[in-house]
């Protein structure tokens, strides 16, 4: 499928649940700033006849339901090792003024600037899509030595090790999906950081258990705008200390002022917002 380059990472999130050998993201370099960009899933021969096909266009309903994408097109190729042959696409890739995402099988280019290592997989956020920089850039401005961190809904864990690179002293990381978990428990073992960032299956409820006395200083939360709005109901302020600093993003330019409702409603304060192409991201202060 050849989509628009913020959409990438979420279809290919999307075709990763029926592609076993993998998938890849491809076009003009540099990637982060191409218009549109080629997603391209592997899946096997006798895994790959109609009823596998109807799942994926179903799958990809739903995505389409969020933001318009193009049908996808299926081609028989002569098998390779997709296993090597897919990181060719991902090059290091700097955010912010002093971040870099680097592929684990890759060297940092860029030494003065803080490496967040990742093996890029099943669980969402590489840095390519909008929404995950913006993340970054918010961190990079907000978290301050010794901070505690709580990440929830962290995918590939690439929020909670940037704070930590940045100084956090304590990052909570959780998500409620398993391949994520497995993820972000590995990004902390590339980036040596096992012991500052936990991470754990669970959401709100399992955050506030760990976080005793001690509430966080900076709350992320990078999903798609209704699980937002629902956190927020399921007490996600509960997580931040007093004036403690909440980022919410995944937020697409349409579904802004709902969120931010949401958000004041539960005693949420609006002090700055981001944007790229289509998507918000949104920072709060508990009043």
């Amino acid at each position: 499928m050849t989509v628009p380059g913020e959409l990438a990472e979420a279809v290919a999130d999307v075709l990763a649940r029926f592609a076993p050998s993998g998938t890849a993201v491809s076009g003009v370099p540099p990637l982060d700033t191409a218009d549109h960009l080629t997603v391209q899933a592997y899946l096997e021969e006798p895994s790959a006849g109609p009823d596998a096909k109807r799942r994926i266009a179903e799958a990809l309903w739903h995505l389409s339901q969020i933001t318009p994408i193009p049908e996808p097109s299926f081609t028989w190729i002569e098998e390779e090792d997709w296993a090597e042959s897919w990181k060719e696409h991902f090059r290091p890739l700097s955010v912010g003024r002093r971040l870099v995402v680097v592929p684990a099988w890759l060297a940092n280019d860029e030494p003065e600037r803080l490496p967040i290592v990742l093996e890029p997989g099943m669980a969402f956020g590489t840095g390519a899509h909008p929404s995950t920089r913006l993340c970054l850039e918010a961190l990079e401005e907000r978290v301050r030595p010794g901070d505690v961190v709580v990440d929830v809904g962290c995918g590939s864990g690439i929020l909670g090790i940037a704070a930590a690179r940045l100084g956090a002293r304590r990052v909570l990381a959780c998500d409620i999906d398993a391949d994520a978990v497995a993820a972000a428990r590995r990004g902390a073992e590339l980036n040596g950081l096992t012991g500052t960032i936990e991470v754990f299956h669970g959401s709100v409820a399992e955050a506030a258990a760990r976080l005793s006395q001690r509430k966080a200083d900076v709350v992320l939360a990078n999903i798609l705008a209704p699980t937002l709005e629902a956190l927020l109901r399921a007490g996600l302020i509960g997580l931040a200390r007093r004036d403690g600093v909440i980022v919410l993003a995944g937020i697409l330019s349409g579904q802004r002022d709902g969120v931010a409702r949401a958000a004041e409603k539960a005693g949420l304060r609006l002090t700055a917002e981001t944007a790229e192409g289509d998507w918000v991201a949104l920072i709060f202060r508990k009043a």
